[in-house]
């Protein structure tokens, strides 16, 4: 097997396709998971407590109270409207979610701010829950219990399956580089072992919040590290590697075959 520096230039250019593409795509998928997760708890970037309501859920609040800081955020809402909005749909939850009060009170503030993202066409396409109905608000509108086992498995089939298939090749290029052989194997794992770590942290944090932990460090090293791999494969492929990093030849003839030679 040719190392990738020894490729020809098609064979080459046919790799750096493949990487620039794929690792386009991993940083498309970083940030719809940060835009997912970010600001569940009204502040600013992914946290723990970001993590630990998307899968634990924040059980003193229902589902739609939760996520109100993001939908306000993305529908572009001015933050000086936020407390009043949120006044009147608490007031609806804890008064019993009656379809009156949903006629009259929220209602018109989903269809003014939230529809573009929640109805019933868009939430198909984003995986958003509906809200184009009483019954749809309704059903978000009870306590916020995370994501649910069914969503999880189905997206936990996608990520494992594709990101698998993914991990595989980025360490199969990672492979023919001319790195030292010991990162080689520290390195090719580690994207594995980290998407099982953030698989399981998924239900671990759903049983208890405290495993968000293994959410956070997963998705730190599982999307990154394989990227990681892909664009060390691209430098060594066509401009090389710092010495410190390549695997060392061996440079003298075993002794065995000195002594026969001289014999």
């Amino acid at each position: 097997m040719r190392s990738l520096h020894q490729l020809t230039v098609p064979e080459k250019l046919l790799h750096t396709g493949f990487i620039f593409l794929v690792c386009i795509g991993l940083l498309c998928a970083e940030a719809y998971l940060y835009v997912t997760h970010a600001g569940l708890d009204g502040k600013t970037g992914v946290t723990l407590k970001d993590i630990q309501i998307s899968y634990y859920g924040n059980r003193d609040s229902s589902k739609l109270q939760t996520v109100l800081p993001t939908m306000f955020t993305n529908a572009g809402i001015p933050k000086e409207q936020w407390p009043q909005l949120q006044k009147t749909i608490d007031t609806w939850v804890v008064g019993g979610q009656t379809k009156a009060g949903y006629e009259t009170d929220i209602k018109p503030i989903l269809a003014q701010h939230c529809l573009m993202c929640h109805s019933v066409a868009m939430s198909k396409q984003l995986h958003n829950p509906p809200l184009a109905s009483y019954e749809d608000v309704k059903a978000v509108a009870k306590v916020d219990t995370g994501m649910s086992y069914n969503a999880m498995l189905m997206t936990g089939m996608v990520h494992l399956t594709m990101l698998g298939l993914i991990f595989w090749v980025a360490g199969w290029l990672f492979l023919q580089t001319r790195v030292h052989s010991q990162i080689k194997a520290i390195s090719v794992i580690t994207p594995f072992a980290a998407m099982l770590l953030d698989f399981s942290g998924w239900f671990l944090t759903k049983q208890n919040p405290d495993f968000a932990w293994f959410v956070l460090i997963g998705g730190a090293l599982s999307c990154p590290i394989a990227m990681l791999e892909m664009g060390v494969a691209l430098f060594d492929m066509w401009i090389g590697l710092p010495k410190f990093l390549m695997q060392r030849l061996v440079t003298e003839m075993p002794k065995t075959v000195v002594r026969t030679a001289t014999a």
